[in-house]
């Protein structure tokens, strides 16, 4: 029961330290929702302040200062309206800052103090010191940010950011807010102070409560413990009965685990109290079978002793029918040999056969192919010189051609001549008549001069091409009687190949013949040396039987020691049981 009671309050305890460190923990996470809370509301109000703000400023004199940025006209109004916007609004600061490019620093554009004030007013183009570009990027991912409560020499304040757009949507300047915190947390101590005693107070209440109800269930459920303790030790001391008594005297409520648990170790000795009796009577029955297996290996004992005999006298005879197989074996394999060795040159022979055959065909296919090239080059020859005598024709009508031109070169030399006789007999009129005259005779001779040299050429080329015809008609002659000789051995090289093919035949039957007395021979040989396999494995399974048989005699012997000391153990068993109060 002590142990109960010190299991019991050390799970009181452990749940009370739980208790506790979620109520620090609910405490924490309401002061941490409170500031937030504020922190949250006084940056939508100053996000609201800047909107407003943003409203009623001209967005097209910021992006004209954007591109200007310097104290002009411009500048000093645009600084006046911010700061009575500011002054109107009732927030710390209003500025504007000019759109900076990515990750560069975030610069001012117009800060709403007074004209008056310098020390305090943000210079145009300063960098800020508070607003970074990360901030920026959130307002113009975001539409409008506001930070934390920041601390500064001059007290507490918020800033509130929101972008300044022109009618089409662009951005061209940002407009920022500080609002005042100094009382934000004032104001959020005072809500703390005022709610946070009441609520520890319930909290301890409920804790209280809680430890209460949790220890009162935690000792009625523990309870049984103490009877299942006793139970436990009367087990252990072989007192099966009293231990069974114990655990029926727990008034068992509920399925938590200690009444699972007690039913089941109930059960556990029910069982184990029938199973004890089942082995006494068991260890009855197997003293009795004990003595009928120690007559029976006296029996086996003398027969194993007899097939002993017997077997030594088969083994023997194993022995000379394993060395009568052996050489069957070595003969067989001989011969099986020299047939593997005519079988493998048969198959060379018909390789070589079957090689020739191929050569053969390729022959007959490359004459039929010489025989068809042989025919192209007849058919070429005799179209070239069909194409020659025509070319010879074509020099006669060129020849006459020339005739004519030398005839026409002729007559304008003539005609030249009169006409410088002519141009002679009228003096200085016709000098210049006479110049182009005396050129036209010239042409005329050159003419005729080129004429004469064509007609030479082609006296030339007739004669050429007579012989080219001559030639021509020789190659045709020749081509002819080379295409009958081929043909002649293109029909020798289908005769042979006709031999050759009966011959491979022959040979590729021979070697099929071969192959399967090859087969068979190697199938007897198979089979002797399966034969001889099985006698081996006959002596070598005798000899095993026999040594088997030895062992058998052997543990036939350890048998009889076994089954004596089954039976002093029966014996054992049986005290051993009788030791329990069932």
């Amino acid at each position: 029961m002590r142990a109960t009671g010190k299991l019991s309050n050390r799970i009181v305890l452990m749940s009370f330290v739980m208790l506790v460190a979620l109520l620090a923990f609910f405490i924490i996470t309401t002061i941490y929702t409170a500031k937030s809370s504020v922190n949250k509301t006084m940056g939508a109000q100053a996000v609201a302040v800047a909107e407003n703000i943003a409203k009623q400023l001209n967005p097209e004199d910021y992006e004209q200062l954007s591109k200007d940025p310097r104290e002009s006209n411009l500048y000093w109004q645009l600084r006046e309206e911010l700061n009575e916007l500011r002054e109107i609004n009732g927030v710390l600061y209003a500025y504007t800052f000019a759109v900076p490019q990515e990750d560069q620093k975030v610069r001012f554009l117009v800060d709403g103090m007074p004209a008056d004030d310098q020390e305090n007013a943000g210079v145009i183009g300063e960098e800020s010191s508070s607003t970074l570009y990360k901030d920026i990027e959130k307002v113009m991912n975001t539409g409008s940010y506001y930070s934390n409560i920041l601390h500064s020499g001059f007290g507490d304040y918020l800033s509130g950011t929101v972008p300044l757009k022109d009618a089409s949507g662009n951005i061209v300047a940002f407009i920022g807010v500080d609002i005042e915190a100094n009382e934000v947390s004032a104001v959020t101590n005072a809500v703390l102070t005022a709610i946070l005693p009441a609520l520890i107070i319930v909290m301890l209440v409920l804790t209280g409560i809680v430890m209460f109800i949790m220890y009162r269930y935690i000792n009625q459920a523990l309870k049984p413990l103490a009877n299942l303790g006793e139970a436990v030790s009367s087990f252990a001391q072989g007192d099966i009965a009293k231990a069974t008594m114990e655990v029926e005297k727990i008034q068992l409520r509920g399925k938590n685990e200690i009444s699972i648990f007690a039913r089941a170790f109930q059960e556990s000795l029910q069982k184990l109290k029938e199973t004890f009796q089942t082995i006494q009577q068991q260890t009855f029955a197997l003293q009795s079978v004990v003595k009928k297996i120690d007559e029976t290996t006296q029996h086996v004992e003398t027969s194993n002793a007899q097939i002993a005999d017997r077997i030594v006298e088969i083994a023997a005879g194993s022995e000379q029918q394993q060395q009568n197989n052996q050489e069957v074996v070595l003969t067989m394999n001989e011969m099986s040999i020299g047939i593997q060795r005519l079988a493998d040159t048969t198959s060379e022979i018909a390789e070589s056969s079957s090689t020739m055959t191929g050569l053969v065909e390729t022959s007959v296919n490359h004459s039929q192919e010489v025989i068809s090239q042989i025919q192209n080059v007849e058919s070429s020859v005799l179209r070239t010189a069909k194409h020659v005598e025509e070319m010879g024709d074509r020099f006669g009508s060129i020849e006459e051609m020339v005739t004519i031109i030398t005839s026409i070169a002729d007559q304008t030399n003539l005609l030249a001549l009169n006409a410088a006789i002519e141009a002679a007999r009228a003096g200085e009129a016709g000098k210049g008549f006479a110049v182009v005259a005396d050129e036209v005779r010239k042409l005329a001779e050159l003419s005729k001069a080129s004429a004469d040299e064509i007609h030479t050429h082609l006296k030339s080329f007739k004669t050429i091409t007579k012989r080219a015809l001559h030639e021509m008609s020789g190659s045709a002659v020749d081509v002819q009687a080379g295409n009958r000789a081929v043909q002649r051995i293109g029909e020798s090289l289908e005769q042979i190949l006709e031999s050759v093919v009966e011959v491979n035949n022959k040979i590729q039957d021979d070697s099929a013949v071969i192959e399967e007395m090859s087969a068979g021979s190697e199938e007897i040989l198979a089979t002797t040396e399966q034969m001889n396999d099985i006698a081996q494995h006959s002596v070598q399974g005798t000899k095993e039987v026999a040594m088997a048989s030895d062992l058998q005699v052997t543990m036939v012997s350890e048998l009889n020691e076994v089954v004596a000391m089954l039976d002093q153990t029966s014996k054992e068993v049986t005290e051993t049981i009788n030791t329990f109060k069932l």
